[in-house]
């Protein structure tokens, strides 16, 4: 029979992120389980709880994709409201991500966490949502899910391939939770693998970049993801220009906006 998802209350949540940002409790993610005061949960009216959902999950880098479906297909119905807040992924990750938050982010059992580490991962730290090791995984099936396609995880796996354009770049702009956006980019990556294939951290922070601009004379918000896959087409001379750090603050590859 399914329960109800629980929660901690909002309060609890905040006794738990002081002690970690102060270092108090570092040492407490090191141990096999998370021991929290089950009087300070609470139940979510029409979220149920998955079944098994531990056992699916891959804590390494390269088992993030069927990690990330894995969360997803668990939670599939929760609002993106209810997806943004720090409470609900900060109770998974305490509780049945536990384990895979220990074991994707090692830092906490090795003894060389610092409170930003476990604020990052277990909670939302100053770097943002995509950091915490649930949400992060939610966050990116549900930006690129797409049932047009026959395998509706396609661009999703594109997505999953690059860490550093998932989190580090993308997780710094709203583009992540513009399902249009990310469908356009992603579907245009698909198309030009070449981009992909070599110094792509660098040419992904030019993309987000580029948009960011463009952002600041378009409403980016109502577009489709057709706009998104155009605009990319246009400049790709320009993206496969990009080598190196330096590129990317070059005012000249942007002088079309």
């Amino acid at each position: 029979m399914l329960q109800l998802q629980r929660t901690f209350k909002e309060s609890y949540m905040k006794t738990l992120r002081d002690a970690a940002k102060s270092g108090e409790s570092l040492s407490l993610y090191s141990n096999d389980s998370f021991n929290i005061d089950k009087t300070q949960v609470k139940r979510l009216a029409n979220v149920y709880a998955p079944e098994n959902l531990a056992e699916k999950l891959v804590p390494t880098s390269n088992g993030d994709f069927i990690s990330a479906v894995a969360v997803y297909e668990a939670y599939k119905d929760i609002s993106p409201l209810l997806a943004s807040n720090e409470t609900f992924w900060a109770y998974i990750t305490h509780t049945i991500m536990f384990h895979y938050t220990q074991k994707r982010w090692p830092n906490a059992i090795n003894g060389s966490a610092t409170p930003s580490y476990i604020l990052d991962h277990w909670f939302v730290g100053p770097n943002g949502l995509l950091r915490n090791a649930a949400a992060t995984l939610w966050w990116g099936v549900y930006s690129t899910v797409d049932e047009e396609r026959t395998n509706k995880y396609e661009l999703t796996e594109i997505l999953f391939k690059n860490y550093t354009f998932r989190v580090v770049t993308l997780g710094s702009y709203t583009l992540i939770r513009h399902r249009q956006a990310m469908l356009g980019i992603l579907g245009f990556l698909k198309d030009n693998p070449d981009i992909i294939q070599t110094g792509f951290e660098y040419k992904g922070q030019f993309i987000t970049k580029y948009f960011n601009r463009l952002g600041s004379s378009k409403q980016l918000v109502y577009m489709d993801r057709d706009f998104f896959y155009n605009t990319l087409k246009k400049i790709k001379d320009k993206i496969t220009s990009i080598t190196c750090r330096e590129d990317i603050n070059n005012d000249m590859l942007y002088n079309d906006l």
